[in-house]
């Protein structure tokens, strides 16, 4: 028994070892997937965003799935499973669910769900973790789901394993987002990270700054909250907070970044909120561990672990260029998506262009049409997950 119990943590701590190797390579992905899906003893798995296909900034890892676009097309309106899980209340970051956690067998089987789109891909029972649910990834929820036939349910030993690596698909996915560019390739290059306008730090095995781009670097030199305190080693920092109590909790996160419980790992959504003597909105920050296998390398040493920092109260910056590239918005409605984005009425919004109110809502219709979505919720939400920040 012992043997058996050391053989899946060695096999876990290799998927573990593979998860963040994603987070800076994404050609790794459907291997992510792959090693998954066996570890869980499943059929496929996919790791996704539901709602979201890859037009409208979404994405879809699978491994022996390749159904998707059909269910895209037509089934995700009678997605029972999904239509369960939402009524529970438990579509939200780090829950896992079984299929017969959601409903009976009896009425998956007879449900449209079942019979035109399941039953097909010889397929019948799931198991999904929720990575990201949409408050966490700019409205965007992220799953990760395996299948297996009907006669084979997941059981709970299985459910309680897909529940240990759900944080860190949350890390290293989050990493991957937060460095991905416009033209949606990772950042894995020292200069690259500088291009970016989020602020990043990179920390070495003891826990230190040894990297911080121009993004971090113009946040830390107002010296409201946060700064960099030197030591005697050139171009090395300790980064410190502006009271004992709140040191305490950043020295915390930078611990358990450098070097991870995997077994206790938080999700990358699980910010720290860093307060700031000036009385403006906490500084969020964002930690994740790295693996050996990217390119962030210091003075011959490689970064151990990654954390963006934001400034809140810093206006939406939309990525005009990939929104003209993907949607064909106008000079004009780019202008109108701009401020929409950043909270301000269409009043106000008239009044800061100088037009009329009546202009801008013939704007934003364009921009409904353009981007397919006639919600202004879920516009706001694809814009937020364009946007330059």
């Amino acid at each position: 028994m012992k043997t058996n119990v050391n053989a899946e943590l060695v096999e876990f701590s290799k998927i573990v070892d593979w998860i963040y190797q994603g987070a800076t390579d994404v050609e790794v992905w459907p291997n992510i997937a792959k090693k998954i899906c066996d570890w869980l003893g499943a059929k496929t798995c996919l790791i996704f965003t539901p709602q979201f296909p890859a037009d409208q900034g979404g994405f879809a890892i699978t491994h022996q799935f390749n159904s998707l676009g059909l269910y895209d097309a037509k089934f995700n309106a009678h997605n029972i499973w999904e239509m369960r899980a939402y009524e529970r209340g438990l579509l939200t970051t780090g829950s896992v669910m079984r299929d017969q956690e959601l409903v009976t067998d009896e009425e998956f089987l007879e449900s449209i769900f079942y019979k035109e789109y399941i039953a097909p891909l010889n397929l019948g029972r799931m198991i999904a973790g929720i990575v990201f649910d949409p408050r966490d990834n700019e409205g965007k929820a992220v799953v990760c789901a395996c299948h297996q036939t009907f006669d084979a349910p997941f059981t709970q030993a299985e459910s309680d394993k897909l529940k240990l690596l759900v944080p860190h698909l949350s890390r290293a996915l989050g990493v991957m987002f937060k460095l991905r560019d416009a033209e949606f390739k990772v950042a894995s290059s020292l200069r690259a990270l500088n291009c970016l306008s989020r602020g990043v730090m990179l920390f070495n095995s003891l826990g230190q700054v040894c990297y911080y781009n121009d993004s971090a670097k113009a946040l830390l030199e107002c010296n409201d909250g946060l700064r960099l305190k030197p030591t005697d080693k050139a171009d090395i920092w300790q980064l410190q907070a502006s009271n004992a109590k709140m040191q305490t909790l950043l020295d915390d996160a930078i611990s358990e970044a450098v070097e991870p419980n995997v077994y206790t790992t938080r999700h990358f959504s699980q910010a720290l909120n860093v307060e700031r003597p000036s009385g403006k909105t906490p500084y969020m920050l964002s930690f994740s561990s790295l693996s050996d296998q990217h390119e962030f390398e210091v003075y011959e040493h490689l970064a151990s672990a990654i954390a963006f920092i934001y400034d809140v109260e810093k206006p939406v910056q939309l990525n005009n260029a990939l929104l003209e590239t993907t949607f064909g918005l106008s000079k004009k409605e780019l202008k109108v998506a701009h401020l929409l984005v950043n909270g301000y009425a269409l009043e106000k919004a008239a009044e800061l262009l100088e037009v009329t109110e009546n202009t801008i809502k013939t704007h934003l219709k364009n921009i409904h049409i353009k981007t397919k979505i006639n919600s202004r919720a879920k516009l706001v939400k694809l814009l937020m997950t364009l946007s330059s920040d």
